[in-house]
């Protein structure tokens, strides 16, 4: 019997050779289920695997097809290397924590299938990032950081002394060379030059901190060193997808396995994976927190007095379970006064990690940078080395310039996408309705609103322009911003309202076709109005209008999410439902402040004396 059909998604040459091994070895593999790998460009498959051993039972396997290069090609020995390194010469942590090779893994061309389990490796474990909202997600968090150091690396090691610049180089690896994400955004998206040593970001006012791309030469880290740098056994690329716990909520929070071991090092610098895993948490709430709120994370997480009300209750218990995790394992160590030193540094290498992802929009990576920066700062002022020189504002990420063409196009066509709120829509006999666009409620024509669409329909057909344009796209469309922002939130209401309703990752995938194709539809439809009225409105109103644009992006990709599949198991399904409805959630509340913003900007252009939102005297808010 040919099943190679049934692990197609592994390539052809692959699901080959696995009808093959199911054959020579008496091993059938049914029920495969496909999991998300988070993009790391392996494919993974839970499977049941029937062995013809008498010793061995019928249990779950996960095959792994590794990536033909990177460090997951060297996955198999990395996995062998991990579970001989013995604490202490004990066998226990491997045992308990470690995934397993139940099977010799098989070459496929230049990369690995490969064969694991783990104990208890059924249907009673889920990764973590399945419950990130559960109440015991603090104590899970703080219990794995204190095994990984306790139970992983009680005999940690010493390889000499490093600057401090040395230190977070080590754990950027190859991330800033000039060609790589982080060193293009950074140069592109903020226009910041990797070389210039001190920084104001986000305002003028803003106090000086070390720019924390620039590692080389005579940095501010590189006058201090580190005498102890704590080194030892390390994962090396630890979030939540790569750690299994009992799905039940009442189980101990002490089991766990540790799986994909392709980066392991037993000579890593130990602050990196607690610390990677942290902001792993952090980046789940981020979305969802404003900017005072923001500004307050930013705070606690750099170990400064913050009042802390706008945090979440749980992720502010998740920051203060994990960073006092390793207290215990501190204490019993002469050098532990190095570690404080060695977390901020941390903090900075792994922001800067998530300054890279392209996953994330552009207010968050903003934030990630600015939360390297800090930690850099905190670094040097806990050593008393804070010596700032002169400082270069960087206000914030930039949006790409759009092309003049693509500019007049959309101004051309807002217009032509307008209709009266009555508006009947058109019934068409297809069995499958086609999405509705999110429409833009026009005004009625005016005699400046003609001059300009006649204008900027020349412009489109490349015949010249009068000299003195007769008026501006602001003044032109002055009803559509707000038109716009009101037609969004009833949009995606009702889309909400259709999620909400079904069952648990159960989403149709009409349904989702719909949110991506408005999600869409409404970026391009925010961002030609924020081009032809940029002049119009000040750097707080544009802020929340990319806060906007940033939503319906996050909408799209989250409708766009692997986990929908039905080829996934339940959980995945019903965490991808989950995350779509949050996505939603968040973009509602984005368009109501983003109306109420406009509302109270235009009163206070007609005469208001005061921010009818904050009360006069209020923080601007600064995350």
């Amino acid at each position: 019997m040919d099943r190679s059909t049934q692990f197609a998604k592994f390539g052809a040459r692959a699901a080959a050779l696995l009808d093959q091994w199911q054959q020579q070895n008496h091993r059938p593999l049914t029920a495969p289920a496909w999991l998300d790998t988070g993009g790391s460009g392996a494919s993974l498959a839970s499977v049941f695997v029937r062995d013809s051993d008498p010793g061995r039972t019928t249990r779950r396997m996960i095959i792994k097809l590794c990536s033909p290069d990177g460090d997951s090609s060297m996955e198999p020995g990395r996995l062998i290397a991990a579970r001989r390194s013995l604490p202490n010469g004990e066998s226990s942590f491997p045992r308990a924590h470690l995934v397993e090779q139940l099977y010799d893994p098989m070459p496929v061309d230049d990369a690995w299938l490969m064969f694991q389990g783990f104990a208890g490796n059924d249907e009673t474990m889920v990764t973590l990032s399945t419950i990130l909202r559960q109440r015991r997600m603090p104590g899970v968090a703080g219990q794995i950081t204190r095994s990984l150091l306790a139970d992983w690396n009680p005999d940690e090691k010493w390889d000499g002394e490093m600057t401090a610049a040395a230190f977070v180089s080590e754990l950027l690896d190859r991330r800033l060379e000039p060609e790589e994400p982080l060193a293009v955004w950074v140069r592109d998206k903020l226009g910041l030059d990797l070389e210039t040593a001190w920084i104001r970001p986000g305002r003028t006012n803003a106090g000086p901190l070390p720019n924390p791309v620039h590692l080389t030469g005579s940095c501010p880290l590189a006058e201090h060193t580190l005498d102890y740098p704590m080194r030892g056994r390390a994962h090396g690329d630890l979030h939540p997808g790569n750690i299994m716990v009992p799905k039940e909520p009442d189980a101990d929070i002490g089991r766990y396995v540790l799986i994909d071991l392709s980066r392991f090092d037993e000579q890593a610098l130990l602050a990196r994976d607690p610390m990677h895993l942290l902001l792993c948490l952090v980046a789940d709430f981020l979305p969802h927190l404003s900017d005072d709120a923001r500004a307050e994370l930013l705070e606690l997480l750099v170990g400064r007095d913050t009042p802390g009300l706008l945090i979440p209750q749980g992720l502010a218990r998740t920051v203060d379970e994990v960073r006092k995790a390793p207290d215990d394992w501190l204490r019993q160590r002469t050098i532990s006064g190095q570690w404080p030193g060695q977390w901020l540094l941390s903090m900075q290498a792994s922001a800067l990690m998530f300054t890279a992802r392209a996953r994330y929009d552009a207010r968050d990576r903003w934030w990630f940078f600015r939360l390297a920066a800090e930690a850099a700062g905190a670094y040097l002022r806990s050593v008393d080395a804070y010596e700032p020189g002169e400082a270069v504002l960087v206000p914030g990420p930039r949006e790409a310039e759009p092309a003049v063409v693509e500019a007049v196009v959309a101004a051309v066509k807002l217009p032509q996408q307008a209709a009266p709120p009555d508006a009947k829509r058109e019934t068409k006999p297809e069995s499958t309705p086609a999405p509705d666009p999110v429409r833009i409620p026009a005004p009625a024509p005016t005699p400046v609103q003609e001059s300009v669409a006649s204008g900027l329909a020349a412009a489109a057909a490349d015949e010249s322009l009068p000299d003195a344009a007769p008026s501006t796209p602001a003044q032109a469309l002055p009803d559509a911003l707000p038109a716009l922002l009101i037609d969004l939130r009833n949009t995606f209401a009702d889309r909400q309202g259709e999620v909400r309703e079904y069952h648990a990752g159960s989403v149709a995938a009409r349904t989702l076709g719909l949110i991506r194709e408005q999600s869409e539809r409404g970026q391009a439809d925010l961002k030609a109005l924020l081009t032809s009225r940029h002049d119009a409105l000040d750097e707080e109103a544009r802020n929340r209008l990319d806060a906007v644009l940033g939503r319906l992006a996050h909408v799209t990709e989250a409708a766009n999410a692997p986990g929908f599949s039905y080829e996934q198991p339940l959980f995945l399904r019903d965490l991808a439902h989950r995350a779509l409805v949050v996505a939603l959630d968040t973009l509602l509340e984005s368009t109501r402040q983003a109306a109420l913003d406009h509302e109270a900007g235009e009163a206070d252009g007609a005469g208001q004396a005061t921010d009818p939102i904050r009360p006069e005297g209020a923080r601007t808010p600064s995350g």
